[in-house]
């Protein structure tokens, strides 16, 4: 008896609320691409993305420094 309340409670819901699509949307903004690493330094580009989902991308830095 449960399940079908929420069987068909489920049904209900679908008719009026809008499912959301999980792989609709866009990457998080700002976010970090990697670009390389060489001589104890990690190389990074700075991303972002506009309203459209469109991607783009500054040149590659230095994101850190490692070792002494």
């Amino acid at each position: 008896m449960r399940k079908t309340l929420e069987t068909l409670s489920d049904k209900l819901l679908g008719m009026f609320v809008a499912k959301a699509d999980v792989g609709a949307g866009c990457p998080p903004d700002p976010f970090y691409k990697h670009c390389y690493c060489r001589e104890r330094s990690d190389f990074r580009r700075y991303c972002s993305t506009n309203m459209g989902c469109v991607t783009t991308c500054g040149e590659c830095r230095v994101f850190r420094t490692c070792g002494p």
